[in-house]
């Protein structure tokens, strides 16, 4: 035990004692030290540190900071998951990015002129085809679209928006604090759970440069509501000559409610409405990469593409790149649910859910660890569906002398991290999100904790 600050190890000596582990010196030496400066506050508060742990708790930082992001088991149930990177990549994906294996592309050259090119010209073919929009662009995330959009066409002048789409999604993004920070004034009509035409209407002046609509994807108002159709806005916006913006903040290329779930606004549909500018992500309900489109009428888009914010939010060409990848998976419904991941796992048959659950307890089979399979409740989560619930089937998990939050840590400090949920204080891992290759893993977990135990 160490007590005193002079009995505290060199840095020198603690580099050697972690040299195995490749990691630029400069790198080691700065964990090492922000390590041991902890350790030594607690000795200056008068308490006893181990060795021991000291170099346990070095090691574990410079093994994260070697590999800091894993592939993990998602046994969660939500299949569009913010911490575990949202929409997981197709294998398309995966076989185009290898494109980029120590090679150049033309991503702003134009081989046939060998001039500059446009990177925001490679995907336009792509979002005119799927959208039925007139032309579109991609930036970095669906915030820097909607933000882009409004300090393009609403800059210190006046939005109207209803205060009942006035949300709030993950990471504290809130569609009024976007608006100000665009530079765009907010005019708020109506009321939480009801506006009307005529709110709208009374609401336009010589300052009004946008009508905002914004899909509320992840929450529902009930009962004594009213909404104003997006047919309407845009006829009131054609009328004072006023563009409408429709944020849908998941955007879907195909009808969902084919899975059981609750419709939601196609991209199609509301440019078939006559919305001049629509935003939504790309990497929820279209299983691509982090990723924001704008898609609308052509003139507005050259307006935005004139705004000099574009080149701080524009994409790379990974982002293009697997963007382009992700779309190329929806040429049909059924060649989007062999493709890519988010369609194949709200395809994949429920009673094959529940006969993997049932062969993984009959393959592990000891009577020290308690697993059963119950019926349980998915989510694409991300802030899309909310609401909705997706049929699954779930193994529940306990072992005798284990808390669930002790199980549960032990499932995430995995070789192979796995991530399941607790409900209730019962441990689950659920089939909807975990793929079938993954299995194995799971079934070598609890074989190793019972000889461990």
């Amino acid at each position: 035990m160490i007590s005193k600050l002079n009995q505290f190890p060199s840095i020198h000596y603690l580099l050697e004692i972690h040299s195995a582990i490749e990691l630029p010196h400069i790198v080691k030496k700065m964990i090492i030290q922000k390590t041991c400066d902890k350790f030594k506050n607690k000795i200056k508060e008068g308490k006893s540190v181990s060795l021991d742990e000291l170099n346990n708790i070095i090691q574990e930082n410079l093994l994260h900071a070697l590999n800091p992001l894993k592939k993990v088991i998602n046994a969660t149930g939500i299949i569009l998951h913010t911490g575990l990177g949202r929409a997981a990549y197709s294998n398309r994906m995966i076989q185009n990015f290898q494109l980029l294996d120590d090679a150049y592309v033309n991503l702003e050259f134009d081989l046939k002129s060998g001039k500059r090119g446009n990177r925001h010209q490679l995907l336009k073919p792509w979002f005119t085809a799927l959208t039925d929009a007139e032309t579109g662009i991609l930036v970095n995330n669906n915030a820097a679209a909607v933000f882009l959009a409004l300090n393009t066409f609403a800059n210190k002048k006046e939005v109207i928006l209803s205060r009942g789409q006035m949300v709030e999604i993950g990471g504290s993004f809130r569609i009024p604090e976007i608006i100000k920070k665009s530079g765009a004034v907010l005019k708020e009509i109506g009321t939480t759970n009801r506006t009307h035409l005529k709110d709208y209407e009374e609401a336009i002046s010589e300052k009004t440069k946008l009508i905002l609509w914004v899909h509320a994807s992840n929450y529902e108002v009930k009962g004594f509501t009213k909404e104003v159709p997006l047919t309407e806005l845009v006829a009131l916006g054609k009328k004072h000559n006023i563009p409408v913006m429709a944020d849908l903040g998941s955007g879907a290329f195909f009808d969902i409610n084919h899975y059981g779930l609750s419709k939601e606004p196609l991209i199609k549909e509301i440019v078939q409405a006559g919305v001049d500018i629509i935003t939504f992500s790309v990497d929820k309900l279209i299983g691509g990469p982090q990723g924001g489109i704008i898609v609308g009428l052509e003139s507005m888009m050259k307006k935005i593409e004139k705004n000099n914010l574009l080149r701080i939010l524009r994409p790379d060409k990974t982002q293009i790149l697997l963007t382009l990848s992700a779309m190329q998976d929806f040429l049909s419904q059924e060649h989007v649910e062999v493709n890519n991941p988010l369609y194949r796992d709200l395809a994949t048959p429920k009673e094959t859910l529940k006969s993997r659950v049932e062969n993984v307890i009959s393959n592990i089979a000891n009577p020290k660890l308690q697993l059963n399979c119950v019926e349980s409740k998915g989510q694409i989560g991300s802030g899309a569906i909310p609401s909705e619930h997706i049929k699954s089937y779930a193994m529940t998990c306990s072992v005798k002398g284990l808390s669930a939050q002790k199980l549960a840590q032990k499932l995430r400090l995995n070789e192979l991290p796995i991530v399941p949920r607790i409900e209730n204080n019962v441990v689950f891992l659920d089939f909807l999100t975990i793929r079938e290759t993954e299995i194995l893993a799971i079934e070598n977990f609890f074989k190793a904790l019972v000889i461990a135990k």
